[in-house]
């Protein structure tokens, strides 16, 4: 090869290879992915109130300071919970609590926290937690649970349901029913109608009413202990010292 032929060939390498460095350098790169982002689905309210109406009359209101909403569930957690419920008697019952859940579909209320419950009948209820089933006109309160009604007479127990359209509590686990008058039981379970001033309880029944001791497997009282019965391995005990249970 002749060393024009030489230079010529050399030439055409040095332009070949140009080339290739200018196509790679100019050819576009893959633009980077596009990050995705969610829409939060946890909105924060400050103060807030929600009210629920039936046939154009509010059956209940709650306010709190703090409201977050799932945008998909539509749950509800509220801070410093402060409610009002209206029965079909026109009874109004007020709740304040530390903090609660709203759930939208079930229509049901948690709460926990100093939880309070009072009525327009004067009477109250104050536990750890407590569910209020509003369709059903119930509530589950867990917890310390204390209850007392306009005559003095109190519940004490670890667990109880509150039928409120028929003014009716059962209680379980470590019951303690004190009257206005001193007098006691204690049992399993108990079932308070209050309307009726009518108490049964079932389990390891202890009655307790001035030097009177009774006990037995199940027993009723009305008319604010001035009447009861004990059924079931019954013993009555007279002149037993105070104190003595």
């Amino acid at each position: 090869m002749s060393t024009r032929n030489k230079i010529l060939a050399g030439v055409v390498v040095i332009l070949f290879v140009c080339l290739v460095v200018w196509v790679v350098r100019t050819t576009p790169k893959e633009p980077p992915p596009i990050e995705k982002f969610d829409p939060p689905t946890v909105m924060e309210y400050e103060g807030n109130t929600l009210t629920e109406e039936k046939d154009g009359k509010i059956i209940w209101e709650l306010t709190c300071d703090k409201m977050r909403v799932d945008s998909i569930t539509q749950d509800m957690e509220l801070t410093n919970v402060r409610g009002k419920f209206y029965d079909d008697d026109d009874e109004t019952w007020n709740l304040t609590a530390e903090r609660g859940i709203y759930d939208r579909t079930e229509q049901i209320i948690y709460v926990e926290g100093e939880v309070v419950i009072t009525n327009t009948d004067n009477d109250k209820l104050t536990s750890d937690e407590l569910t209020w089933l509003i369709e059903k006109q119930t509530l589950n309160a867990v917890g310390n649970v204390n209850v007392t009604n306009e005559d003095g007479a109190r519940v004490i127990a670890d667990k109880l349901e509150w039928f409120t359209a028929e003014d009716k509590i059962i209680a379980t686990d470590n019951v303690d029913i004190i009257n206005d008058d001193g007098a006691r039981l204690l049992s399993d379970k108990l079932e308070w109608l209050m309307a009726e001033e009518k108490v049964i309880a079932t389990g390891n029944v202890k009655i307790s009413k001035d030097d009177m001791r009774g006990y037995g497997d199940f027993a009723y009282a009305e008319n604010n202990f001035k009447k009861f019965g004990l059924m079931g391995n019954a013993k009555v005990l007279k002149g037993v010292k105070e104190g003595d249970f």
